[in-house]
């Protein structure tokens, strides 16, 4: 966990969109960015083309290593889909898989599943879709309590056997049979009504677009799949 007063620039899914390069910019010192997945797998009727949302995500892997400290990037389930057939879904880009997988595989510890931060007294969990409760309980076996849960409990187990197997947990909503989706393919509607654990954290996730580009609330639980940036300072979370 880690203590701020400063700014964390948060940039939801891309796609291959470009609205990460003016809220980044140079990236002032007093600020943090946090990459929520989901870097490439463009949307047909958006016309992205591949080259460019490749030479984006090279970009940001880029942005990663000259601001090590600085900049965070975790894994989407259209980023993991390159690296285990079980995570497989929608839009994977069969005739580039190869070059995608090596790219990721190099650059590993570039990625990491999740990140907490304090700022302004609160606790914030970043992740791609959200650690739903229910989804900890049928696999406590693998986390623990769920009191207990930190970003760090999901990045010692990242890629695991174990914990990808957990991953490839997908819900009714988005086509699947558990109960509900892992921390990469958790629905926003999943959500209603649960809470992580009985302490104050806040949850920050995308994976879920949201309607009209406004942020989805559900307690103490943000959905900012919007297409664009926000900026989470003590005041709390705000768009560009």
């Amino acid at each position: 966990m880690i203590e701020m007063d400063q700014r964390i620039i948060i940039i939801p899914d891309l796609h291959g969109r470009e609205f990460w390069r003016k809220a980044v910019g140079e990236l002032p010192a007093d600020a943090s960015a946090v990459f929520l997945g989901d870097y490439l797998d463009p949307y047909e009727n958006e016309w992205i083309y591949w080259t460019d949302a490749f030479k984006s995500l090279q970009d940001i892997i880029a942005l990663k290593k000259a601001h090590a400290e600085q900049v965070t990037l975790l894994w989407g389930n259209h980023d993991l889909h390159y690296l285990f057939p079980s995570l497989q879904g929608s839009r994977y880009n069969e005739y580039k898989a190869d070059v995608i997988r090596t790219t990721f595989e190099a650059n590993l510890d570039c990625f990491q599943m999740a990140v907490e931060y304090v700022v302004g007294g609160k606790r914030y969990l970043f992740s791609h879709a959200g650690v739903h409760p229910e989804w900890l309980k049928k696999h406590s076996s693998l986390f623990g309590p769920a009191d207990e849960i930190t970003a760090e409990t999901f990045n010692r187990l990242m890629f695991t056997d174990e914990f990808v197997e957990a991953l490839s947990d997908v819900s009714a909503l988005r086509g699947g049979w558990s109960r509900v989706g892992s921390m990469i393919w958790a629905d926003m509607d999943e959500f209603a009504g649960t809470q992580l654990n009985e302490s104050e954290m806040y949850q920050v996730f995308g994976h879920t677009k949201c309607p009209n580009g406004q942020p989805k609330v559900y307690g103490n639980m943000i959905c900012l799949d919007c297409q664009k940036a926000f900026l989470l300072s003590e005041e709390g979370i705000v768009g560009f």
